[in-house]
């Protein structure tokens, strides 16, 4: 990981500490001015056996950023191992939230103390409700009841009441999904009634090439014919011969998503609209017309814009392209958090206790940086500011 150098506000502000106490400027000399803020020409004027000592040491540096690397691929194949280990865990998980399973008296008494006024009322008040909570209708089984959904939208959906007779956890990846900051901001209101039938994400490493799968499991539903779908990531690490020092781990090099059947008059990725166009002659009627334009939606994540490569003379991106790395860099931000958070723990993203912008700093796989020269590094730091199988496809019913 590079370390940039300090900017001229912090190099000022140094050099007045360095200046307020004497003992530093005494060790120093009249040297302090040359050095604060001047790196580079401080190592040029050193005597050339120095300058060697410094390439030697950059050669040692070389040697622990392979080994890293090595490290790095033995943590990946831990990640693996423990991803299957983690599957009964899973696979439990999965049925107390569809109500496949009733926990005993003993799975519910905790080891440890929470203060927990839900359990106490009983039923969760709105008050109550986790962020972002949606309380709705339920049926006589305790099921939630489908809102009527229009063509291309859905209707509003209303927040769900719980009681005894509601059986599992409903809406449990829904109200997930809501309460991660870096996902909520995606899912549009005509989503919603889609991803209350999301029963399950689930991850799924691949060793050669390199990569994982993040699969959204879907129940019978009136929008998709897919009983999931398929988001797959490229997953490098590889230390640059010819940049060395660039190298900070995993990086994921791309993505590609699957094909989402939808149902007839239910695609939540486009939308219809209306126009009224201008009559040809003075005082003739316009013509009103219907087209189809993209709409907003959490749907379209399964849709990624390619990585785009930079113009061969300028080593510039077009104003379209940097909006297709910022939609990269997002897409990045969004499968590190179901990957790294989410799917591991899942209960703590849905009663709150993480899922916020603080918890995404500093989390997941590094962003993609396997581009050369200017551009390269101009996208690198887009995507941060914000090995390859085929593109997953999308389980069929």
């Amino acid at each position: 990981m590079s370390v940039d150098a300090p900017s001229s506000g912090a190099s000022g502000a140094l050099t007045s500490q360095l200046l307020a106490n004497s003992g530093l400027m005494e060790a120093f000399g009249g040297h302090l001015q040359e050095l604060v803020g001047s790196k580079s020409s401080y190592i040029d004027s050193m005597p050339q056996p120095m300058k060697n000592r410094i390439k030697a040491l950059k050669n040692i540096q070389v040697q622990y950023t392979q080994l890293e690397a090595k490290f790095y691929e033995e943590v990946q194949a831990l990640e693996r191992k423990y991803t299957e280990l983690h599957q009964p865990t899973y696979a439990k998980r999965r049925q107390i939230i569809a109500g496949d399973y009733e926990p005993t008296e003993e799975e519910t008494v905790l080891g440890f103390d929470e203060e927990d006024d839900d359990e106490e009322d009983g039923d969760m008040d709105e008050e109550d409700a986790p962020t972002g909570a949606k309380i709705m209708d339920v049926d006589e089984n305790g099921d939630p009841i489908e809102p009527e959904v229009e063509e291309g939208a859905s209707a509003k959906v209303e927040k769900v009441k719980y009681d005894d007779t509601t059986t599992g956890i409903p809406e449990f990846w829904l109200q997930s999904l809501k309460n991660a900051d870096v996902i909520a901001e995606l899912i549009e209101e005509a989503d919603e009634p889609l991803l209350r039938h999301l029963v399950d994400i689930e991850l799924k490493h691949y060793e050669e090439p390199m990569g994982f799968d993040l699969i959204f499991h879907f129940s019978e539903n009136p929008f998709i014919n897919n009983k999931s779908l398929v988001k797959h990531y490229n997953v490098k690490i590889e230390v640059d011969d010819e940049a060395p020092f660039q190298f900070q781990g995993p990086q994921i090099t791309g993505c590609t998503g699957c094909e989402v059947n939808w149902k007839k008059g239910h695609n939540l990725t486009v939308k219809t609209i209306k126009k009224k166009q201008k009559g040809k002659g003075k005082g003739q009627p316009g013509k009103t017309i219907t087209k189809q334009v993209p709409a907003n939606t959490f749907f379209s994540y399964f849709s990624p814009p390619a990585v785009p490569e930079a113009d061969e003379e300028t080593d510039e991106f077009t104003e379209e392209q940097e909006d297709d790395i910022a939609i990269l860099g997002r897409d990045y931000e969004v499968a590190s958090f179901i990957r790294d958070s989410l799917i591991p723990k899942a209960v703590l993203v849905f009663t709150g206790v993480e899922g916020g912008d603080d918890d995404d700093e500093g989390m997941g796989l590094p962003f993609l940086d396997g581009l050369d020269g200017e551009a390269g590094m101009q996208l690198q730091q887009q995507m941060a500011a914000g090995g390859g199988r085929p593109g997953g496809e999308c389980a069929q019913q």
